[in-house]
């Protein structure tokens, strides 16, 4: 009964995303007995019978209706209540309903919270997010049903994947599904605004929190994705260059862009075309990875074992989509303002420079992740393209543009005086330069001959983001307090992300440069050093949770003689899935990690691969400071879209 009233819903979903759309074309027509009311009643219905969907599948979780082929398959009697609930989408079919509640939440919140947006734009907009929605919904229908029932009922589950079973799971997809869905609004508004002629900088006032809040939830889930990988899965490693991992940073790197070249046409009215096309693309870039992990073209521990027919439908829907947005891009884009100087000294012409190297970027992951899949397809050759090649290719543009990103904040649009400028700077290096001496003050090891040059690099954002907080202060003015008042949030928040992306940059290096690791076999309390530290094998204790069994192995960690602190590491056997994990133990000692797992494990010794990793927590304080950055900068937005 559940399983019918759920696919039921989701077919009243896709009515009313159908009528939302016929709704939206009658009223671009004028026909005068269509308001957009009905349009946004529409939209909402929309979210309703999704979310009450959702909520049916997620009741069929808990109470384990093993008569529901998808919960059968990715479900267990013995697994923890938290597990069953955000299993849900720990899996193909689940996962994709989430994609589309979020996706009808969006329309939900346009129609409910965007009273004062011009109502032709918001019914294009509307429109466009229900075409999206059907090719979805479809998706769902077709290939990707969450409520297929199975007869007879089967007594248990096969259960959840064993590494999924995490908190990494509780957030990481839905931040990271918050920020591709997210994106889908910024491309209907840019679609709505060349429909409507509108692109101006209005129209970006608009957008820009969507794209803010689009951005800082992709940061978040790819952060929160880096520190499941590194602690989950025993490799001690925050970033693969697996293709799942490559497949996010499209979209985040031309969201990047989209977010800098925002600010040039909601200040100057200007790289409106150019603004369009990265929204177009960036939306595309997450149909591209959504296509990639579904078709199982990607062999990753991140992507769905899923059925060819999957794969060519998000082939179509990618297709569709991007061919009928560049046409449309084409035919209805802006005329370029050729009548606009882009001084050397104007912060729209570092924006433009930004832009360009961060589309540099972007091709270079997308040929190091497709090339070898189109060269398999062809000729039948298998290729790796993993480290060397991106650290070839992707280090000397990234190292460009983190010496510019400091500089943009310093400039005025249009024109800047080079004596405040040069004063700027200056500022900045001095501000580095102590930086950089206290910092090596703790870092006694010899590096790589370029670790200071990257670590430099990532103090001189630092440096000028500080530098570009205190030039908001105006103290030429009376009243500190009074200035300090008046200071722009949007310019803090953009330099709070500058400089989160400095300390994620240093934290990289670092622990890159700098980490000592071993293999040793250690005896019951047999100490070996490590760096500055001493970890010490305490023995092994067993231990029974709800649907597994773990050895834990304990160990005390000495400094100086001195016991600072314990971590323990563990092999941990799942029953119901007959699948054994290892867990890493981790020992946190200010911003760096000794990191413990084990290879061999019995009563008498114990094999295991011990690290110190220096400086590593920088590498999520910097992404997490990123996000906060753009969060800031969403606040005083909303004020200034108000005014």
């Amino acid at each position: 009964m559940i399983a019918k009233i759920g696919q039921l819903s989701i077919f009243l979903a896709l009515i009313s995303a159908i009528c939302a759309l016929v709704l939206s074309a009658l009223y671009s027509k004028k026909i005068y007995f269509i308001t957009d009311d009905k349009v946004k009643l529409a939209s909402i219905m929309q979210f309703l019978f999704i979310l009450f969907s959702y909520f049916l599948l997620t009741y069929s979780y808990v109470i384990s209706d093993f008569s529901i082929i998808n919960v059968w398959q990715n479900s267990h009697t013995a697994k923890p209540l938290v597990y069953k609930i955000t299993g849900v989408w720990g899996n193909h079919e689940g996962s994709i309903l989430l994609w589309v509640l979020i996706l009808t939440f969006m329309s939900f919140l346009i129609s409910i919270f965007s009273q004062e947006m011009n109502k032709s734009l918001k019914v294009r907009v509307l429109g466009i997010q229900s075409i999206v929605t059907i090719a979805f919904l479809l998706f769902v229908i077709l290939t990707s049903n969450p409520f297929l029932t199975q007869f007879p009922t089967p007594l248990n589950g096969l259960g959840l994947n064993p590494v999924l079973q995490d908190p990494g799971l509780i957030i990481h997809p839905p931040f990271l599904y918050l920020g591709y869905v997210g994106f889908s609004i910024v491309f209907s508004f840019g679609v709505a605004g060349l429909l409507e002629n509108c692109i101006d900088s209005k129209w970006a006032r608009w957008v820009y929190p969507w794209t803010i809040i689009s951005w800082s939830s992709l940061t978040i889930g790819i952060t929160i994705g880096s520190w499941w990988a590194y602690y989950e899965l025993g490799w001690g490693g925050w970033w693969f260059w697996d293709p799942v991992e490559n497949v996010s940073l499209l979209p985040w790197l031309t969201g990047t862009a989209l977010v800098h070249s925002m600010m040039v046409v909601r200040n100057i009215n200007s790289l409106k075309s150019w603004t369009i096309l990265l929204s177009i693309m960036t939306f595309l870039f997450s149909l591209l990875g959504t296509f990639l992990v579904r078709s199982g073209i990607l062999v990753s521990v991140h992507s769905f074992a899923v059925d060819p027919r999957r794969g060519l439908f998000m082939l179509f829907i990618l297709s569709f989509f991007t061919i009928s947005s560049l046409v449309i891009f084409a035919i209805k884009s802006p005329k370029p303002d050729y009548h606009i100087e882009y001084r050397k000294l104007g912060r729209e012409g570092l924006i433009i420079l930004n832009n360009l190297l961060l589309v540099v970027l972007c091709s270079v992951v997308f040929v190091g992740t497709l090339y070898p899949l189109l060269l398999e397809t062809v000729s039948g050759i298998k290729i790796s393209v993993g480290p060397p090649y991106f650290n070839i290719t992707f280090l000397p543009f990234a190292f460009i543009l983190m010496f510019f990103v400091p500089i943009g904040p310093f400039l005025n649009w249009k024109k800047t005086d080079l004596s405040k400028l040069i004063n700027l700077i200056l500022l900045a290096l001095i501000v580095n330069g102590v930086l950089f001496i206290l910092l090596y003050a703790f870092i006694h090891e010899k590096g790589p001959t370029l670790a200071p040059f990257s670590i430099a690099l990532g103090l001189w954002l630092i440096a000028g983001s500080f530098v570009a907080i205190i030039k908001r202060f105006n103290l030429s003015e009376k009243g500190v307090i009074k200035n300090i008042a008046r200071i722009k949030l949007l310019k803090i928040g953009s330099s709070l992300a500058h400089a989160g992306l400095g300390v994620l940059i240093v934290g990289v290096t670092i622990v890159t440069a700098y980490e000592i690791k071993t293999d040793r076999v250690f005896e019951l309390h047999q100490k070996i050093k490590l760096a500055d530290f001493q970890i010490q094998y305490n023995g092994i204790s067993p231990n029974i949770g709800k649907n597994y069994d773990e050895i834990v192995a304990n160990f005390l960690i000495f400094k100086s003689e001195d016991k600072i602190g314990s971590t323990s590491s563990t092999k941990r056997f799942y029953r119901s899935q007959d699948t054994m994990t290892t867990e890493a133990g981790i020992y946190r000692h200010f911003f760096s990690h000794i990191y413990i797992t084990l290879s061999d494990i019995n009563e008498e010794y114990i094999v295991a691969t011990i690290s110190y990793k220096p400086f590593v927590r920088l590498i999520w304080l910097g992404g997490f400071l990123m996000a906060f950055g753009g969060l800031v900068s969403l606040v005083d937005s909303k004020g200034r879209l108000r005014s």
